[in-house]
């Protein structure tokens, strides 16, 4: 049998494999990290600088040596910043470049620990030229200051024969954590291979969708499936993509929209490990939702969770804990993270990399300021994830807005007002308000009417530079800098906003909202979501409304011949539905006054034919208002989607839908209350849909029309009508949910007839043409339908 080979980085190779001490946000943020992506740029100009300086010096050179053990070899391999050949007859000079906002936070923390990961980084490379060539060598470290450019060379003694003993030491742990996972390996084959579905009756439909996303994650495509709601598709999706993971080694990420969603999942999981399938979850909330602490502020001298949390992890067991409970749902965890007083949000990072499924939000596979690093970080780490995408119809219109920021002015002016955790030092308060009224008055050079607009952008990337020398100075004075500092809302906003602003395209347009708004919108994320799914082991995107697939395959950044498409049709019988279109009725805003008294006469007279719960759709809130003060149905209790509604606002919706009877819901169509609910049964017969919820008609929308036009030659469809019609569709989902419910699902619009919005229905709803939805008598046709057979049970 051959050895095995183990591929590392030089940076994975000598880093820890485990951490050590405190969590602590200001390391990360001011002297590991490159927070505004000018590291490569720097490194660039130094060994310009120097190659020309001297032509005998080179820069990224390459060094690989394989290390060997009986049965093991680790392959390490990397380039060195700048191999500096010598002045006379001594030895060159290994160099390694580090960048940071905060140089002196670096050079604390090397004189401090003579084994941080910087020092055995620039080591490392030493020694593997030097086993390479046999040559000794100098070795040190260029610290450079990203804000003034300010350079210190750190010396490092290097001897190589002592080094080489600590490579010993390091490779024989990086074999012990091999054969660890090696086993651990071995143990999920063995249990992909007994795995059995969930339901020991899967619905019809289950199989074939079961089996089209086992053949393209064996395949290598991506897969775009529509499916109905009540088909059981989770289930039929994560099922086949565990079983994979656990054949070969990968892990599934089940993301989702909303965290309401994350249930479906979990319990997908406890009822595989009822089968006595010992697989394992773990479900990821965001920071803010999960920290226990007044503000989130991740410092040891803050936050007891923080200090020394990594080891008294290790000490604690909780991973264990979270593996053996199986499914670790964010409650899980937040229980084990008080027993022994961690942080919930880590523990649920920490316990990720151990699990088999892992459960959150896009954010966290997609964003580019969200991604998560231990998972995606480095192509190899992308390569071990299958990814499944719920309510796939969200992620293109998410994507775009993680690229479509904004600077508001008179929230600029209104961070000068001073405010608890605002500067307690004079100095900083006077150069913070002197930084935000020159932020203020570099946007309002804008100002003018609703319009495009074209800013110079280097004027902009002056005052991010600013922004970024004055949180250093405030740093290194000893200033507090929690997340909700005035300094720091203002570095996050602006460094943003100059993020998008480099990056430019065919597809961003600028615009100016009075009173004071400077707004980058992206039409068209797909190039950002394509460069992340083509590092993936296999991705399945899948909705109730992914019709039609060509629109969705290119917004998603799917379009070509590696993505499959397919729909699935209802497993439910065709008499347990009833659809029905009614272009009698008009939603056009020009036409509202006269229609709205019309829509609340409408339901008066088709709700009260059965009585039972329902929910009614509105393209707006404004609109929900104008026909709930027209609205009388007696003997029914109304209630109504608050605006902005809070969770337990939306919870106690449901709680009346799912405990109550004769419950009508009126709600606004792409909400929470229209995506993504369960109401089965008698707890929801009913959904009528008010006219399609086009986005508004404004400037920034009539860019996201005209980049469609240009590129495909169909804006209005792709930037007004597939929107609106996935939002319909959601939302009249919420009705049939299991083969024993009988539900009502209305369209009211003509607009519902047209041929773009009925590509977008489900296939089985007519035969050949929307027309058939439309009925002559609809009071007697619903009064048919509801009289007609009960089904069973």
């Amino acid at each position: 049998m051959a050895d095995a080979v183990l591929n590392l980085p030089v940076r994975a190779f000598v880093a820890p494999l485990e951490r050590t001490g405190s969590i602590d946000a200001r390391v990360a943020a001011w002297s590991e990290e490159d927070p505004l992506g000018l590291g490569a740029r720097c490194h660039g100009r130094i060994q310009k600088r120097l190659l020309l300086e001297d032509p005998r010096h080179q820069s990224e050179v390459p060094v690989e040596q394989t290390l060997a053990r009986p049965g093991f070899s680790c392959r390490v391999r990397g380039r060195i910043d700048l191999l500096l050949a010598a002045d006379g007859a001594g030895p060159a000079t290994v160099e390694e470049i580090k960048t940071g906002l905060r140089p002196g936070a670096i050079l604390e923390a090397l004189a401090a620990d003579p084994e941080h990961p910087f020092a055995l980084q620039a080591r490392m490379y030493a020694w593997l030229r030097w086993r390479a060539t046999g040559e000794p060598a100098r070795c040190r470290l260029r610290i450079v200051g990203l804000l003034d450019d300010a350079e210190t060379l750190v010396e490092l003694g290097f001897d190589p024969e002592p080094f080489s003993a600590w490579v010993e030491a390091r490779l024989q742990a990086h074999h012990e954590a091999f054969l660890a996972a090696l086993a651990r390996t071995g143990e999920r084959r063995r249990l992909g291979a007994q795995l059995a579905f969930p339901f020991p009756d899967p619905r019809p439909g289950q199989a074939e969708l079961a089996e089209r996303v086992a053949q393209a994650l064996a395949a290598g495509r991506r897969l775009l499936l529509q499916a109905p709601t009540g088909l059981g598709k989770t289930a039929a999706i994560l099922f086949p993509a565990l079983a994979r993971a656990l054949d070969q080694d990968l892990r599934v990420f089940y993301c989702t929209p909303r965290n309401s969603q994350h249930e479906v999942a979990e319990d997908c999981v406890r009822r595989i490990r009822a089968q006595g399938h010992p697989v394992r979850s773990v479900t990821i909330r965001a920071k803010e939702k999960v920290c226990p602490q007044p503000e989130v502020n991740c410092r040891p001298d803050l936050c007891p969770r923080a200090d020394r949390y990594y080891d008294r992890l290790k000490a604690s067991g909780a991973l264990g804990a979270l593996a053996a409970l199986g499914c670790a749902d964010s409650a899980a965890v937040a229980l084990e993270a008080d027993r022994h007083q961690l942080c919930p949000f880590e523990l649920a990072l920490d316990a990720a990399p151990h699990a088999d499924v892992v459960i959150g939000d896009y954010n966290y596979v997609f964003s580019p300021g969200a991604t998560l690093g231990r998972l995606f970080g480095t192509p190899e780490d992308s390569a071990r994830q299958i990814v499944l995408v719920d309510e796939a119809h969200n992620l293109p219109a998410r994507a775009a807005e993680w690229f479509s920021p904004a600077l508001d002015a008179d929230w600029l002016e209104a961070l000068r007002q001073p405010a608890k955790g605002g500067p307690r030092q004079p100095g900083l308060r006077r150069r913070l308000t002197a930084q935000l009224k020159r932020c203020a008055g570099l946007v309002r050079t804008q100002e003018g009417g609703h319009r495009l607009v074209s800013p110079e952008a280097q004027p902009f990337f002056g005052e991010e530079h600013r922004i970024g020398q004055l949180l250093a100075w405030a740093a290194d004075n000893g200033q507090e800098l929690g997340p909700a500092h005035p300094l720091v809302q203002l570095y996050h906003a602006w460094s943003g906003f100059c993020a998008v602003l480099r990056e430019l395209g065919e597809a961003h347009a600028v615009t100016w909202i009075p009173p004071g708004r400077l707004q980058i919108t992206c039409a068209d994320a797909a190039a950002h979501l394509a460069a992340r799914f083509g590092t993936l082991a296999g991705a399945v995107l899948f909705s109730a409304t992914l019709k039609p697939f060509d629109y969705h395959q290119r917004l998603a950044g799917l379009a070509g011949s590696g993505t499959g498409a397919a729909e699935v049709p209802s497993p439910f019988p065709a008499g347990h539905r009833k659809v029905l279109v009614v272009p009698q009725i008009s939603t056009l805003y020009r036409t509202r006054e006269r229609e709205v008294p019309r829509i609340a006469q409408f339901l008066e007279r088709v709700l009260p034919l059965r009585f039972g719960n329902y929910l009614v759709c509105f393209p707006s809130f404004e609109m929900l208002a104008q026909t709930q003060a027209l609205l009388a149905l007696p003997g029914f209790e109304l209630l109504a989607q608050p605006r902005r509604a809070r969770a337990e606002q939306i919870g106690a919706l449901l709680e009346r839908l799912r405990g109550g009877r004769g419950v009508v819901v009126l709600a606004v169509q792409g909400g929470s209350m229209a995506e993504g609910i369960d109401c089965p049964g008698e707890a929801l017969i009913g959904c009528v849909v008010v006219g399609p919820p086009l986005p508004p008609f404004d400037l920034e929308r009539e860019q996201v029309r005209r980049y469609f036009d240009r590129k495909y030659g169909c804006g209005e469809t792709y930037a007004y009508t597939y929107p609106a019609a996935a939002k319909a569709v959601q939302a009249a989902g919420r009705v049939i949910r299991t083969p024993e419910d009988r539900g009502l699902l209305v369209f009211l619009d003509p607009r519902f007839l047209g041929p773009e919005y009925a590509s977008c229905f489900p296939a089985d709803w007519f035969r050949e043409s929307p027309g058939e939805l439309v009925s002559r008598s609809i009071l007697a046709d619903v009064r048919a339908f509801w009289d007609g057979p009960e089904p069973p049970g």
